[in-house]
């Protein structure tokens, strides 16, 4: 079942450093409407490896907590944000 809140999202068993990318992602979403990109997350949380976010970023995917759309930039939200255009 996907998490249909906040709430629900954050009761799935994640990693710190996966919860505090996906607070990011979920706060970049209330705040500008679209997703961050890899170097807006780095720049929040300060890591540095940005083959490090992105894996984050695809296992928040893999636990059905987040979703993107393969090959749009920006297009990483949290499951319960609803678009039509981004599916």
């Amino acid at each position: 079942m996907k998490p249909k809140s906040l709430e629900e999202a954050l009761e799935v068993e994640m990693t710190p450093k996966q919860k505090e990318i996906f607070l990011v992602i979920d706060e970049w979403w209330n705040r500008f409407g679209f997703g961050p990109s890899v170097d807006d997350i780095m720049g929040q949380t300060g890591d540095k490896g940005r083959g490090n976010v992105k894996r984050i970023c695809d296992n928040l995917v893999a636990l059905g907590i987040c979703k993107k759309v393969k090959g749009k930039p920006r297009s990483i939200r949290p499951v319960y944000i609803n678009f039509r255009k981004i599916q």
